[in-house]
């Protein structure tokens, strides 16, 4: 019986990784932005939703390179 290989991807797999992070980021760029809004503080809660959509750009865009690899 031979044993096939799959080949292991490093890049992917550490892209992958960063997409995590960043995801998390997000969730915590939303709890702080929530936490602004019901302070009363409009100016960090556009501040937050501002960096959580170019996080989330960035980890669209990360994501469908890994995915067209």
């Amino acid at each position: 019986m031979t044993r096939t290989r799959t080949p292991r991807r490093p890049v992917a797999s550490g892209i992958g990784l960063f997409v995590i992070v960043l995801l998390a980021l997000q969730i915590f760029l939303l709890m702080v932005g929530l936490d602004a809004l019901l302070g009363d503080d409009a100016e960090l809660a556009w501040v937050t939703a501002a960096c959580s959509v170019v996080l989330a750009v960035t980890a669209i865009a990360l994501y469908n390179t890994v995915r067209s690899r």
